[in-house]
């Protein structure tokens, strides 16, 4: 264990350092209730010994001010004192203290009772290290809800939580916030003639082709639902994103996915772009600004970019 000794005698660090280091521990020292204080804001422990009787500040203040001070935290404090009578006794366990060793010390009390400390110190250990797993597996399970499973892209929930944000932070720092939407032609017919496990092979495949063009780490490509894909693109105006927009339809239209005889029955996107400049009152007034271009592309006959 990382253990702190704090007492204003030497002497006494002396022999309790001894018996601790004999029993494999790391010693640390303090020399008064405001240094080991200091010590403890700055480093970890695992158990604090700790004199009652010092200048600057008692044992017992010194155990509130830690224990307020490490409210998240919890380790062992056992007092040194030479008073044995119950209302120290009250106080100090009131103070936040966890056991008492009467002075002058017994070497052997000192052994045993650091011993039963240990005990603590394994399970909260334990406890310690279930807590990282259990929040690693919780920052695993966040994750996953943000996700689509097919495409690796994020999700409709993932889309709509961050659309919000960046529309707040666009509309208070008076930047360009872009929206792409962006749909597969004839998706239905994909499927119809060569399968769902071939249409979940092209959605993939168009998902890469968005990952692949939109390479800051602040954009956001999710899937929206069905065949439909959408980016959120910080910081950019409408220009950049109408070029970014006829990357992507022209990266896909020339992987050729055919699905048919014809040019006709090739793999094709067709994109709507809409830019916040100040004009809409809501992230949905956007959305649906983006949306109507992108029936816009599609009546207009599709593989295509229109924007609003």
């Amino acid at each position: 264990m990382k253990i702190l000794v704090v007492d204003d005698s030497k002497v006494i660090r002396q022999l309790v350092a001894e018996c601790l280091k004999e029993m494999g521990h790391a010693v640390s020292y303090a020399e008064n209730g405001s240094e080991a204080l200091q010590y403890v804001g700055d480093q970890d422990v695992d158990l604090i010994l700790m004199d009652v009787e010092m200048p600057l500040l008692s044992g017992f203040e010194a155990t509130k001010a830690i224990r307020e001070l490490k409210k998240a935290d919890w380790f062992p404090i056992i007092f040194f004192t030479m008073h044995d009578d119950d209302e120290s006794f009250v106080n100090g366990i009131l103070a936040g203290g966890d056991a008492y060793l009467p002075k002058p010390l017994n070497p052997t009390r000192l052994r045993l009772t650091v011993i039963a400390m240990e005990r603590i110190y394994v399970m909260r250990q334990k406890l310690q290290t279930t807590q990282r797993e259990l929040q690693a597996a919780n920052r695993e399970l966040e994750r996953l809800s943000l996700r689509d499973q097919l495409t690796g892209l994020g999700n409709r929930r993932h889309f709509d939580s961050n659309l919000a944000m960046q529309f707040a932070l666009s509309r208070r720092n008076k930047a360009p916030l872009s929206l792409i939407i962006c749909d597969i032609d004839h998706f239905k017919k994909y499927n119809d003639t060569l399968g769902h496990p071939q249409g979940d092979g092209c959605l993939i495949a168009v998902a890469k082709v968005l990952t692949e063009q939109l390479e800051r780490s602040s954009d956001l490509i999710c899937r929206y639902g069905g065949e439909e894909f959408v980016a959120i693109l910080p910081d950019t105006a409408l220009q950049d994103a109408l070029k970014l927009a006829e990357n992507i339809r022209r990266q896909v239209f020339e992987k050729n996915i055919v699905y048919g005889d014809t040019e006709t029955q090739c793999v094709s996107l067709s994109l709507g772009v809409a830019t916040y400049v100040g004009q809409y009152r809501t992230a949905l007034e956007m959305l649906e600004a983006a949306d109507a271009a992108l029936y816009k592309a599609k009546q207009s006959g599709r593989n295509r970019v229109e924007f609003n």
